[in-house]
């Protein structure tokens, strides 16, 4: 049986022709968000264009522009796929920052993490499958986005980032193109496993 929840109105398996942007995340909780934000404005000015608190997150795969009629197929993969190889919720140290100069982005991200967690990254990839042809292949390194648009790395922050990202699930957002800006709205959740002592 799924395990996986509703979060939004939406209707998976709607009939219509409607293409959605989706990937595959962790979400932030507002108290981290927020925590990250307020360090963000005090290490740096504007190096580019900051990315909203609201949007946040970390991704673990891109899966890109999908039918809606095809969510269903591509949640029921992910089920197949855990209910094979569960993969346990775990915590990330954010303590470090980088910058890709080709993308223009900088951003907050973690010098170490779990092998499991990319472990489910490459899982989540491999669901795509059953939906597109085409696989997100860039390398995994979980980062929130802090800045997109610059044109250099800004200098290191004076004081070290260090925060504390406990996940005991992930989710699949849609990715919402509006005159204001885009928008990263929940669609679906899996709960992880937990961590063996």
């Amino acid at each position: 049986m799924a395990n996986h929840r509703c979060r939004s109105n939406n209707k998976l398996c709607c009939i219509g022709g409607r293409f959605m942007r989706v990937f595959f995340g962790l979400e932030l909780s507002q108290e981290t968000a927020l925590a990250i934000d307020a360090w963000r404005e005090r290490q740096f000015g504007e190096p580019g264009r900051a990315v909203p608190v609201a949007n946040f997150h970390i991704t673990l795969a891109f899966i890109g522009d999908v039918p809606e009629t095809a969510l269903g197929t591509l949640c029921q993969a992910v089920d197949e796929r855990l209910a094979r190889r569960p993969v346990p919720g775990s915590q990330l140290l954010l303590n470090q920052t980088g910058y890709w100069p080709k993308a223009m982005i900088y951003w907050l991200g973690a010098e170490t993490w779990p092998p499991e967690l990319t472990t489910l990254a490459n899982t989540l990839r491999s669901s795509a499958g059953s939906v597109q042809k085409k696989r997100d292949r860039n390398v995994f390194v979980p980062h929130v986005t802090l800045f997109r648009r610059c044109p250099e790395a800004p200098p290191a922050p004076l004081e070290p980032p260090s925060f504390a990202l406990p996940y005991r699930r992930f989710s699949l957002f849609e990715s919402r193109e509006r005159r204001e800006g885009v928008s990263y709205h929940p669609l679906q959740d899996w709960p992880l496993a937990a961590a063996s002592e």
